[in-house]
Protein backbone atom coordinates (compact mmCIF):
# COMPACT_ATOMS: atom_id res chain seq x y z
CA UNK A 1 0.00 0.00 0.00
CA UNK A 2 1.29 3.58 -0.69
CA UNK A 3 0.89 5.30 2.00
CA UNK A 4 2.40 2.58 4.18
CA UNK A 5 5.49 2.50 2.02
CA UNK A 6 6.18 6.35 1.42
CA UNK A 7 7.57 7.63 4.77
CA UNK A 8 7.11 4.45 7.14
CA UNK A 9 8.99 2.10 5.12
CA UNK A 10 9.17 -1.59 6.56
CA UNK A 11 12.74 -1.55 5.85
CA UNK A 12 13.20 1.68 7.65
CA UNK A 13 14.30 3.38 4.15
CA UNK A 14 13.46 7.58 3.66
CA UNK A 15 10.49 8.65 1.57
CA UNK A 16 13.19 10.64 -0.18
CA UNK A 17 15.90 9.23 -1.12
CA UNK A 18 14.84 6.12 -1.37
CA UNK A 19 17.70 4.22 0.96
CA UNK A 20 18.13 3.37 4.88
CA UNK A 21 17.86 6.32 6.57
CA UNK A 22 19.21 4.34 10.18
CA UNK A 23 16.00 5.26 12.02
CA UNK A 24 13.02 2.80 13.25
CA UNK A 25 10.02 1.90 11.14
CA UNK A 26 6.66 0.47 11.42
CA UNK A 27 4.70 -1.35 8.80
CA UNK A 28 1.57 1.06 9.63
CA UNK A 29 -0.47 -2.21 10.68
CA UNK A 30 0.66 -4.13 14.24
CA UNK A 31 3.14 -1.43 15.77
CA UNK A 32 6.09 -3.86 15.48
CA UNK A 33 9.26 -1.87 14.49
CA UNK A 34 12.51 -2.87 13.00
CA UNK A 35 15.18 -1.30 11.19
CA UNK A 36 16.56 -0.63 7.87
CA UNK A 37 19.45 -3.20 7.40
CA UNK A 38 21.74 -1.64 4.44
CA UNK A 39 21.77 0.71 1.49
CA UNK A 40 21.12 1.15 -1.52
CA UNK A 41 17.48 -1.01 -1.52
CA UNK A 42 15.15 1.45 -3.53
CA UNK A 43 11.64 1.90 -2.90
CA UNK A 44 10.60 0.07 -6.16
CA UNK A 45 12.27 -3.16 -4.72
CA UNK A 46 9.95 -3.42 -1.55
CA UNK A 47 6.53 -5.31 -1.18
CA UNK A 48 3.19 -4.23 -0.86
CA UNK A 49 1.64 -4.41 2.49
CA UNK A 50 -2.12 -4.93 2.93
CA UNK A 51 -4.27 -4.72 6.34
CA UNK A 52 -6.56 -7.48 5.10
CA UNK A 53 -5.61 -11.28 5.91
CA UNK A 54 -4.91 -13.03 2.03
CA UNK A 55 -7.07 -15.67 1.35
CA UNK A 56 -5.47 -18.84 -0.03
CA UNK A 57 -5.12 -18.91 -4.02
CA UNK A 58 -6.48 -14.80 -4.13
CA UNK A 59 -7.02 -13.79 -7.80
CA UNK A 60 -5.51 -17.12 -9.04
CA UNK A 61 -2.07 -16.23 -7.89
CA UNK A 62 0.13 -18.07 -5.24
CA UNK A 63 -0.26 -17.73 -1.88
CA UNK A 64 1.24 -18.56 1.28
CA UNK A 65 1.09 -18.30 5.29
CA UNK A 66 3.09 -19.10 8.46
CA UNK A 67 1.58 -21.50 10.98
CA UNK A 68 -0.38 -20.02 13.10
CA UNK A 69 -2.02 -17.57 10.36
CA UNK A 70 -0.53 -13.95 11.49
CA UNK A 71 1.51 -13.65 7.96
CA UNK A 72 0.27 -13.96 4.64
CA UNK A 73 1.62 -13.74 1.18
CA UNK A 74 0.62 -13.75 -2.18
CA UNK A 75 3.15 -13.82 -5.08
CA UNK A 76 1.49 -11.67 -7.99
CA UNK A 77 2.91 -14.01 -10.94
CA UNK A 78 2.96 -17.42 -11.46
CA UNK A 79 5.97 -19.63 -10.08
CA UNK A 80 6.78 -22.88 -11.26
CA UNK A 81 10.68 -23.39 -10.00
CA UNK A 82 11.82 -24.97 -6.61
CA UNK A 83 15.32 -24.37 -5.61
CA UNK A 84 16.80 -26.80 -3.11
CA UNK A 85 19.20 -25.00 -0.94
CA UNK A 86 22.28 -27.34 0.40
CA UNK A 87 24.13 -24.75 1.85
CA UNK A 88 24.63 -25.01 5.74
CA UNK A 89 23.01 -21.91 6.95
CA UNK A 90 20.44 -22.97 4.84
CA UNK A 91 19.77 -26.29 6.48
CA UNK A 92 20.23 -24.41 9.93
CA UNK A 93 17.26 -22.18 8.92
CA UNK A 94 14.87 -24.69 7.80
CA UNK A 95 15.62 -27.49 10.20
CA UNK A 96 16.76 -29.40 6.50
CA UNK A 97 17.29 -28.25 3.01
CA UNK A 98 15.44 -25.41 2.28
CA UNK A 99 13.03 -25.64 -0.50
CA UNK A 100 12.64 -22.21 -1.66
CA UNK A 101 10.55 -19.82 -4.79
CA UNK A 102 12.44 -16.70 -6.20
CA UNK A 103 10.91 -13.87 -7.05
CA UNK A 104 11.22 -9.83 -6.94
CA UNK A 105 10.23 -8.57 -3.46
CA UNK A 106 8.41 -6.20 -5.29
CA UNK A 107 6.34 -9.04 -6.73
CA UNK A 108 5.26 -9.89 -3.16
CA UNK A 109 2.21 -8.80 -1.12
CA UNK A 110 1.86 -9.04 2.79
CA UNK A 111 -0.49 -9.26 5.50
CA UNK A 112 1.38 -9.23 8.53
CA UNK A 113 4.77 -7.37 7.84
CA UNK A 114 4.80 -6.42 11.54
CA UNK A 115 4.73 -10.09 12.52
CA UNK A 116 8.36 -10.63 10.96
CA UNK A 117 11.11 -11.15 12.88
CA UNK A 118 14.26 -9.63 10.34
CA UNK A 119 18.05 -11.55 11.25
CA UNK A 120 20.71 -10.79 9.28
CA UNK A 121 22.68 -13.92 7.78
CA UNK A 122 25.10 -11.21 6.11
CA UNK A 123 25.85 -7.83 5.01
CA UNK A 124 23.52 -9.11 1.68
CA UNK A 125 20.75 -11.04 3.08
CA UNK A 126 18.44 -11.11 5.97
CA UNK A 127 16.02 -14.14 6.98
CA UNK A 128 12.73 -13.03 7.95
CA UNK A 129 10.58 -15.48 10.52
CA UNK A 130 7.50 -15.31 11.96
CA UNK A 131 7.56 -14.01 15.95
CA UNK A 132 4.59 -15.62 16.80
CA UNK A 133 4.90 -19.28 15.64
CA UNK A 134 8.61 -19.40 14.27
CA UNK A 135 7.73 -20.25 10.81
CA UNK A 136 10.77 -19.12 8.04
CA UNK A 137 8.82 -17.28 5.47
CA UNK A 138 11.14 -15.43 3.45
CA UNK A 139 14.95 -14.22 2.72
CA UNK A 140 15.31 -10.82 1.06
CA UNK A 141 18.39 -9.85 -0.72
CA UNK A 142 19.98 -6.48 -0.19
CA UNK A 143 23.39 -6.76 -2.24
CA UNK A 144 25.02 -7.64 -4.78
CA UNK A 145 23.21 -7.20 -8.27
CA UNK A 146 21.77 -8.89 -9.36
CA UNK A 147 20.25 -10.28 -6.16
CA UNK A 148 19.62 -7.17 -5.26
CA UNK A 149 15.43 -6.53 -4.33
CA UNK A 150 15.38 -10.10 -4.87
CA UNK A 151 13.44 -12.54 -2.31
CA UNK A 152 13.37 -16.50 -1.64
CA UNK A 153 9.97 -18.06 -0.25
CA UNK A 154 10.07 -20.76 1.47
CA UNK A 155 8.26 -23.33 -0.62
CA UNK A 156 6.64 -24.99 2.57
CA UNK A 157 4.98 -21.87 3.37
CA UNK A 158 2.52 -22.10 0.00
CA UNK A 159 -1.10 -22.79 0.27
CA UNK A 160 -0.34 -25.11 -2.52
CA UNK A 161 2.40 -27.09 -4.62
CA UNK A 162 0.46 -27.96 -7.86
CA UNK A 163 2.94 -27.24 -10.63
CA UNK A 164 5.63 -26.78 -8.60
CA UNK A 165 8.63 -28.62 -9.89
CA UNK A 166 12.47 -29.05 -8.47
CA UNK A 167 14.62 -26.83 -10.56
CA UNK A 168 17.61 -27.20 -9.13
CA UNK A 169 20.23 -28.51 -6.16
CA UNK A 170 21.74 -24.98 -4.72
CA UNK A 171 25.61 -25.53 -2.87
CA UNK A 172 25.34 -29.46 -3.87
CA UNK A 173 29.41 -29.19 -2.48
CA UNK A 174 27.60 -28.50 1.88
CA UNK A 175 24.80 -31.61 1.01
CA UNK A 176 25.17 -34.18 3.90
CA UNK A 177 25.23 -37.81 2.48
CA UNK A 178 22.39 -38.53 4.23
CA UNK A 179 19.89 -37.29 2.14
CA UNK A 180 19.49 -37.41 -1.71
CA UNK A 181 16.75 -36.49 -4.45
CA UNK A 182 16.27 -38.34 -7.09
CA UNK A 183 15.92 -37.30 -10.69
CA UNK A 184 17.98 -34.84 -13.09
CA UNK A 185 18.43 -31.18 -12.54
CA UNK A 186 20.47 -28.64 -12.67
CA UNK A 187 23.43 -28.47 -9.83
CA UNK A 188 25.25 -25.47 -8.64
CA UNK A 189 28.41 -25.60 -5.99
CA UNK A 190 28.98 -22.40 -3.61
CA UNK A 191 31.55 -21.22 -5.09
CA UNK A 192 29.88 -21.62 -9.00
CA UNK A 193 27.17 -19.37 -7.36
CA UNK A 194 29.95 -16.96 -6.55
CA UNK A 195 31.26 -16.69 -9.57
CA UNK A 196 28.29 -16.29 -11.30
CA UNK A 197 27.38 -13.58 -9.51
CA UNK A 198 31.19 -11.74 -10.11
CA UNK A 199 30.53 -12.52 -13.89
CA UNK A 200 27.28 -10.91 -13.41
CA UNK A 201 28.63 -7.75 -11.72
CA UNK A 202 32.03 -7.48 -13.58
Amino acid sequence: MKDITEGKCPFGFTADDGETSGQQASDGETGQRHMGMAKGLARDKLPELVKEPIAPGADGFPTGRCMCGSISFQIKRPVEMVFANHDAISRRRSGGVAMTVVTRASNTVFNGWGHLVHYPISSNENACFCRVCGTPVLTYFLAPEPMNGMAQLSAGALDSTEGLRLAADISTDEKPDFYTFEGDRRSISSEELKQMFAVRNG
